[in-house]
């Protein structure tokens, strides 16, 4: 429900994934209903701090996104706070400029409620 703001009723989902990869919040439902957020986690876990070493020997500066378009959706992954991240799945009829949008207010309510969680 943390996203819901941000997503609307856009065909996307997010998820708020710790530096390990695992879920904080969100959810990321396959198309059997399925939630595989942990599968989703478990692939990405280290991503930050892959893309970040990445940024650095490039010189390049720090991340603030990656967007990928693949076959069956456009994902787009940005940091949080505490080396987590932020990954928005969304629709290919979604457009980019959306998803981009969307994935920007996502990040910052997961800073924001990673701030105020006890």
């Amino acid at each position: 429900m943390l996203f819901a703001t941000a997503i609307g009723d856009a065909e996307q989902t997010a998820l708020l994934l710790d530096s390990s990869g695992t879920a904080l919040a969100g959810s990321y439902i396959d198309q059997r209903g399925r939630d595989i957020s942990g599968e989703i986690g478990s692939a990405l876990s280290g991503v930050s701090t892959e893309v970040s070493r990445s940024m650095r020997l490039l010189s390049i500066g720090g991340w603030t996104a990656v967007v990928v378009e693949t076959d069956a959706a456009t994902i787009a992954l940005a940091p949080a706070a505490e080396d987590a991240v932020v990954l928005l799945a969304s629709s290919l009829s979604v457009p980019l400029g959306l998803v981009r949008r969307v994935l920007s207010r996502s990040v910052a309510l997961a800073i924001n409620w990673m701030r105020h969680r006890t």
